[in-house]
């Protein structure tokens, strides 16, 4: 299909300009026709999606999204016609990709296409998710409730977004601290006392001269050194840009202890009120399901939803595929299992994902729990082998003195 930007005249003769979906110009003009409309000038319009290169990210984040779909719904909400929301929000203070999209939708509305339909061209944007809720609002005609229902999710997932990096961000500072005073200590203070020792002839402790040698072999080959950090920083860094590597890193969110709780938090919490709010809104459980696996932001969970989202096809019940492909919470599985058997499903979900929203922050306390001491510990045994290795032979030095 092709898009085009005509000038009509209508039977008065007065100018119609417009924008037309159509297989070719013959099909637009019988179509204008119909219309009592008469073709003058047309040209076609370029169906290229806008560049990525406005957002730093190549899409849209989700404070960017959750803000948007807020004013959407309230907008929506107040009898404004969806064409002119659009019109409206494309001039709002978004980022050019989204404003640029916005644009492209607008132009797909005025040619005739449904909002879901539009939205649907542009995944870097609008998360499948998304599309799927604006199609049923639409076929329902209640995409003023639901878009209300999709801000309240997208909030909920901005604010738990925001809980992990908070919680996160305490022990990578202590981490880098860490480093920091070691690299100043063993890099620029240990050499002072180095100079100053082999001026004196004091006997050096074993722990003295082990870290000596350590602060001479960073000294002497820094250079190299940094090097290879830089190497491997980089190789972490691209490692999860590949399809084997982010397989990887995502299964480890999910094996390693403490990370577990958190990334499967995480997930039963978005599942469940996305899940939740499908099944609300009238999808069936296999197009829900399908919905769902798009918005899942791990490799490895993605790859287990599948194999339980086909047995789910062949006619699992939803509960059982769960607990045999997922290992969720035996809580979410006995909540589904409870909507199975009494057909309020959905019901069932959407009361209960504030107690998996709780979940997060407890494996996120538990994070502060473990990890921090942790660091603390190794900073301070760190420090205390620093000054006693370097105090020890000042000590045995004003003893010799005494005597």
């Amino acid at each position: 299909m092709k898009k085009f930007q005509y000038l009509a005249r209508d039977l008065e003769g007065k100018k119609v300009k417009g924008t037309f979906i159509a297989e070719n110009e013959e099909e637009m003009k019988k179509s204008l026709a119909k219309n009592n409309l008469f073709l003058e000038k047309y040209k076609t319009i370029s169906n290229k999606k806008p560049n990525a290169f406005f957002s730093v990210t190549g899409k849209v984040s989700l404070n960017e999204l959750c803000n948007f779909c807020t004013q959407f719904s309230v907008m929506i909400t107040s009898g404004i016609a969806v064409i002119d929301c659009i019109k409206i929000l494309k001039n709002q203070s978004y980022s050019g990709f989204l404003r640029k999209t916005l644009e492209k939708v607008e132009e797909d509305l005025s040619a005739g296409l449904m909002l879901s339909q539009s939205m649907k061209k542009y995944p870097k944007v609008f998360p499948n998710f998304f599309v799927s809720m604006v199609y049923v609002g639409e076929t329902s005609g209640q995409l003023d409730t639901i878009l209300l229902s999709v801000s309240d999710y997208y909030t909920r997932r901005q604010k738990n977004s925001k809980k992990i990096k908070s919680a996160l961000a305490y022990p990578i500072v202590l981490v880098a601290l860490m480093i920091g005073v070691l690299v100043i200590m063993l890099g620029f203070v240990i050499p002072t006392f180095i100079d100053t020792f082999s001026e004196l002839e004091v006997e050096m402790p074993f722990i003295t001269m082990a870290l000596f040698n350590i602060s001479n072999y960073l000294t002497a080959h820094w250079k190299d050194i940094a090097l290879t950090v830089i190497i491997v920083v980089l190789l972490l860094y691209l490692f999860p840009k590949t399809k084997i590597g982010r397989y990887t890193y995502d299964m480890l969110k999910v094996k390693l202890p403490v990370f577990k709780q958190v990334t499967m938090a995480t997930f039963t919490s978005t599942f469940t009120q996305s899940f939740g709010l499908l099944l609300n809104s009238g999808l069936n459980m296999v197009t829900a399901l399908d919905a769902c696996s798009k918005i899942i932001n791990n490799k490895y969970l993605e790859k287990q939803f599948l194999v339980m989202k086909r047995d789910v096809e062949r006619g699992l019940p939803l509960s059982q595929s769960l607990e045999l492909n997922m290992k969720l919470s035996q809580v979410l599985i006995q909540m589904i299992l409870v909507g199975e058997k009494t057909g309020n499903l959905d019901k069932i979900l959407l009361q209960t994902y504030d107690y998996f929203d709780q979940q997060i922050d407890n494996a996120l306390n538990l994070i502060t729990t473990i990890i921090q001491p942790i660091i603390l510990v190794f900073l301070g045994v760190s420090i205390a082998t620093i000054f006693m290795a370097i105090y020890m032979p000042i000590l045995n030095m004003i003893t010799t003195l005494n005597v």
